[in-house]
């Protein structure tokens, strides 16, 4: 009886949102809070780092160590600008490793994450395994608007397109349109939820 109740406890704490006070950003993809008076990161999912983003040697283009540390700086600042110290944000946690650091979906501004990617800030990290599948399929489709719109860092370094090796194509989500239709598929998620 405890170990369901305990299962129960756990996964509806998965399911509904948190709410934190902003503590720090620590990187493109993770963020410190402060939540019921204990420090716990936060892992925004789905957000890649430029030092990881398409490190793949065989590529013939490459982009060196300090343009990938431009882009963090500038995707860094913009983070903090979204995410200021001492602010309440709140989150959906979608997984939580051993070490208690959160894969989390923030939900200020109409998910943090995808508000990210579509404003030319971060990259996809299509390889993070806590990203759901209906959220990558969005989070693609602001990647390809960002891109094709010149949003962020996309209109300020070519770089940008050296780090993306992928394209809306790739996700075999269907959605080949040009235009941000994510905002439809987000609203059609959180109704399943």
């Amino acid at each position: 009886m405890k170990k369901t109740a305990f299962l129960m406890a756990l996964s509806i704490s998965f399911v509904f949102p948190h709410s934190a006070k902003m503590v720090e950003v620590i990187s493109e993809n993770t963020i410190k809070v402060i939540e019921n008076g204990a420090e716990k990161k936060l892992h925004l999912t789905g957000i890649n780092l430029f030092a990881k983003a398409n490190n793949n040697t065989e590529s013939n283009t490459t982009v060196s160590m300090e343009k990938r540390e431009e882009l963090k700086k500038e995707a860094l600042s913009y983070l903090k600008n979204a995410l200021p110290n001492d602010s309440t944000i709140t989150y959906t946690t979608v997984a939580e490793d051993k070490f208690g650091i959160r894969s989390a979906w923030v939900d200020n501004n109409d998910g943090l994450n995808y508000k990210i990617i579509k404003d030319g800030f971060a990259l996809i990290d299509l390889d993070d395994s806590t990203l759901p599948t209906g959220f990558k399929r969005r989070m693609l489709i602001a990647q390809n608007y960002a891109k094709e719109k010149g949003n962020g860092l996309w209109g300020k370094h070519k770089e940008m397109n050296a780090l993306d090796n992928k394209d809306i194509a790739s996700c075999g989500c269907g959605f080949t349109q040009k235009r941000d239709v994510a905002q439809d598929t987000l609203k059609d998620l959180k109704n399943r939820l």
